[in-house]
C-alpha cells in the first residue's frame, strides 16, 4: 500500500545547474527533508541526467569603431535564462567573457585584436567553450581599425 503522506517533486529542465560540458550530463542529487525542516536525511548518491542537445539561434556579429556587437534570437521553444558568451580572439584559444541574461552583448575592443570569433553557448561547467553546448559559433570577423 502506497503511503498517502509522500509527496512527489518535479524540477524542470530550466532550473537545473549548468551541465559538465565534458561528459554532456547534469549531476544531481538529493535529499528528503521533513515538512517542519527538523529532520533532514543525507544527500543522495550523484545521479547522471544526459543534458540535450543546445538548440541554435539565429544571430548577427558586427564590429564597428573596434565596438563589437552580438544579437541573437532566443531559441524557440526553450527556457534559457542565462547564455555565456565566448571569444576567439586572433586565432587562439576560446576565452570565456561574460554570462548574460539577455540576447545581445556589446563590448569594446583592444586595438591589438585583428580578428574575433564569437560563440554564445548554455551554461557548462568548466566554463570552457564547447560546440555541443553552443547556440551558434560565429565565423572569423575581421576587425578594421
Amino acid at each position: 500500500m502506497a503511503d498517502t503522506g509522500v509527496k512527489k517533486v518535479i524540477i524542470k529542465k530550466e532550473d537545473l545547474p549548468a551541465f559538465n560540458g565534458n561528459t554532456q550530463q547534469y549531476s544531481v542529487r538529493y535529499r528528503i527533508v521533513s515538512e517542519d525542516k527538523n529532520r533532514y536525511s543525507h544527500w543522495s548518491p550523484y545521479y547522471s541526467v544526459t543534458a540535450p542537445t543546445a538548440p541554435t539561434a539565429q544571430y548577427s556579429a558586427t564590429v564597428t569603431n573596434s565596438t563589437i556587437n552580438v544579437v541573437w534570437s532566443k531559441p524557440t521553444g526553450s527556457e534559457i535564462k542565462n547564455y555565456y558568451v565566448y571569444f576567439k580572439i586572433n586565432g587562439g584559444e576560446w576565452l570565456y567573457i561574460a554570462a548574460t541574461t539577455s540576447t545581445q552583448f556589446s563590448t569594446l575592443l583592444e586595438n591589438t585584436v585583428s580578428t574575433i570569433q564569437v560563440a554564445v553557448q548554455v551554461p557548462t561547467y568548466p566554463k570552457s567553450y564547447f560546440s555541443s553546448a553552443a547556440l551558434f559559433t560565429s565565423p572569423e570577423i575581421e576587425v578594421m581599425v
